[in-house]
């Protein structure tokens, strides 16, 4: 996925909310998962409903902003999810990328044979 994916629902934020700040692009990195709670929880308790989507089985790097000024963080809770590339396969008659258990295209509706090597 690049960049401009990753970031385009935070695209629109210029400046800081809370004090006006210039924005760096960066990332949360999530190699356990990333959590939200309205409650401050003291053993680290962590209720599968509250995980932020896609954070927990990928260990992807979220997408955020944070304020060079005051360091106040801006993440989008719901990022685009993409699918690791280990999972994908190229479709045999159009060449895009889909997922490797795919016996049709969802692009071109090709069956998917698999190739017999002799």
């Amino acid at each position: 996925m690049s960049e401009r994916e990753e970031f385009s629902k935070l695209s629109p934020v210029k400046k800081c909310p809370i004090c006006g700040g210039k924005l760096v692009k960066g990332y949360f990195n999530a190699p356990r998962g990333v959590y939200w709670s309205t409650k401050k929880h003291k053993l680290g308790l962590i209720l599968f409903d509250s995980v932020m989507p896609g954070a927990l089985w990928t260990q992807n790097n979220v997408p955020a902003l944070r304020c060079e000024n005051c360091g106040i963080a801006i993440i989008d809770y719901n990022p685009p999810r993409y699918t690791p590339e280990s999972f994908l396969k190229e479709c045999v008659e159009c060449g895009k990328k889909i997922p490797i258990a795919s016996e049709k295209c969802p692009y071109c509706g090709a069956e998917q044979k698999e190739s017999v090597k002799t």
